[in-house]
């Protein structure tokens, strides 16, 4: 794997060591600083609900993209093309879903978990469930970050002064996170964050400028000439990574979960000080979000005329030998450069870490352990499951550290058997009063059950093996069947103290500030449209 960039030129000098070191080194210090004074669990976990919106779309952005963008996402447009953009476009609709359907709800509910939505509408049966869930999908999620985290520090440190290996790489990355999340909470996640984002832009830019300008591409207008067949949003329906038809249907099933229901996303708008400032901190961070094809995808299609790289086994280690092939020596460009991997790989894991710990804490140790835990013993319970977290997750990805590439479709496609049941769950749960709590707990586990029946039935009788975003489509509709099926032969099970936690009740219950009259230019509503608009536009230009 590491023979190409291997093959590259060595640009790292101390200057870059300095500047890495340095980035790292203040990151940490900050927040320490900004997590000193956390004393209850409002704090510790919620970050005081004091967050501004500049800060919420720092850190939605910052939690969202990592090494499985700036990693995963450009060896993936070098395999597959420009279609990869849809978990991009497609997410606009998953952040817009929260803001004015979601998170409504979860706020005036005054909720740490999500978890605790299904609790009060359902029963403890669904919560224990959905936290089980979330945080075996926040372990894949974690594992794969870590994986093509640790492998590009190792390519990319491999043959100067200061090589790294990668198991040191991944208890280097772990630790880190470990040492401000443990001591801090939310609210030093969320501000490490915003600079973290930071140093990811600027890094992913450097790349993304070389790369798409270099002489043998010409820019975005001579790789359309080149890539013709590669530069569109919607592939065939027999695409076996991203068929248009799964984009629209199963893509979607994991958008609105991921962005919607998954505690580590949701968190940090929960937060937030105001509902206003929720909403512009998400719609922000959607615009944030349309970059990245350009940051991430395009630069990985610009790859295969710039390297010699087999597509297949070779992808994930697009980024690296870019920055070696690319980056001139001595300025200390590399170190920053490196300094956005790592920003974007510990603002990933560290949000793992608390929302994990928030869903350990208040779903299975309050509730079933000590439901009298003073607020104290709770932060301390919450920072020993995030140690517990981060040993598990650096033991799976030393043992499972070796890829062959393609590892962001790979994590969507095992996170697709997780979601469907989960998500059904959700939105059926808000909108649909007759729905009961055994139906709920046979829909969460009717997702994964469907999923691999289907998978299996497909291969037995049709010969056929079934795509991931097909099979997530499908599974949701079968769940779904479920849900419905199972809420009408347990109708005794209803009550009104269950059904009053619907979308209408808290639609017609506003609360106090969004009454407060704002400018047209603070108005979420106004900036929703215009992102809106340049998602379709895009959409439209590149289909």
């Amino acid at each position: 794997m590491l023979l190409l960039a291997q093959s590259a030129g060595l640009p790292l000098h101390t200057l870059d060591l300095v500047i890495l070191v340095c980035s790292i080194i203040a990151v940490t210090l900050f927040g320490m600083y900004v997590g000193r004074k956390e004393e209850g669990t409002s704090d510790y976990f919620l970050a005081g609900k004091s967050v501004a919106w500049w800060a919420i779309a720092g850190s939605i952005f910052g939690t969202n993209v990592s090494s499985h963008h700036m990693v995963g996402m450009m060896g993936a447009g070098l395999k597959e093309g420009f279609a990869q953009a849809n978990f991009e476009f497609g997410a606009i609709c998953g952040l817009l879903m929260l803001c004015y359907f979601f998170l409504p709800l979860y706020r005036r509910m005054g909720v740490y978990t999500l978890s605790e939505f299904l609790g009060r509408r359902y029963d403890d049966r669904s919560r224990m469930l959905y936290s089980v869930s979330n945080i075996a999908f926040l372990l894949i999620q974690m594992c794969g970050t870590l994986i093509l985290g640790a492998v590009t520090v190792e390519t990319l440190m491999a043959g100067t002064d200061f090589p790294i290996s990668y198991q040191a790489a991944v208890w280097g990355l772990s630790l880190v996170a470990a040492a401000y999340t443990v001591f801090g909470g939310l609210k030093a996640v969320i501000y490490t964050d915003v600079i973290q984002s930071v140093l990811l832009l600027i890094g992913s830019a450097i790349i993304a400028v070389l790369a798409i300008w270099h002489p043998n591409v010409g820019g975005i207008s001579g790789l359309l000439t080149k890539e013709p067949t590669k530069f569109h949003v919607f592939f065939p329906a027999d695409h076996p990574q991203l068929p248009w038809t799964g984009v629209l249907t199963g893509l979607m099933v994991l958008h609105f979960y991921y962005w919607g229901t998954n505690q580590f996303m949701v968190q940090r708008a929960l937060g937030a000080k105001t509902g206003w400032d929720g909403r512009m901190g998400i719609i922000a961070a959607g615009f944030f979000k349309l970059l990245i094809p350009f940051l991430c995808i395009v630069p990985g299609m610009a790859a295969g005329y710039i390297l010699t790289i087999d597509k297949e086994t070779q992808s994930d280690t697009t980024f690296a030998a870019l920055t070696r092939t690319l980056i001139p020596a001595g300025y200390g460009l590399v170190g920053l450069v490196m300094a956005g991997l790592v920003g974007g790989i510990l603002s990933t894991i560290d949000s793992m870490m608390n929302s994990t710990a928030t869903l350990f804490t208040f779903d299975i140790y309050q509730k079933y352990v000590s439901p009298k835990a003073s607020e104290q013993r709770l932060i301390w319970v919450g920072r020993v499951a995030m140690i517990v977290l981060v040993g598990i997750a650096i033991g799976l990805s030393l043992q499972f550290g070796e890829t062959k590439g393609g590892i962001f479709n790979l994590m969507a496609d095992y996170n697709a058997y997780l979601v469907p049941g989960v998500l059904i769950a959700f939105l059926a749960g808000i909108f649909q009063r007759f729905l009961t709590p055994t139906g709920a707990v046979a829909c969460i586990i009717a997702g994964p059950i469907s999923s691999v029946l289907l998978e299996q039935g497909a291969s037995r009788f049709f010969n056929h093996s079934l795509q991931a975003f097909h099979r997530a489509g499908l599974a949701t509709v079968a769940s779904y069947v479920v849900l419905v099926l199972v809420s009408l032969v347990t109708q005794s099970e209803r009550s009104a103290e269950r059904e009053q936690y619907l979308w209408w009740t808290y639609r017609h219950n506003p609360s106090d500030e969004s009454l407060i009259a704002r400018a047209w230019w603070q108005n979420d509503r106004t900036w929703a449209v215009v992102l809106v608009a340049c998602t379709l536009a895009l959409c439209w230009y590149f289909a």
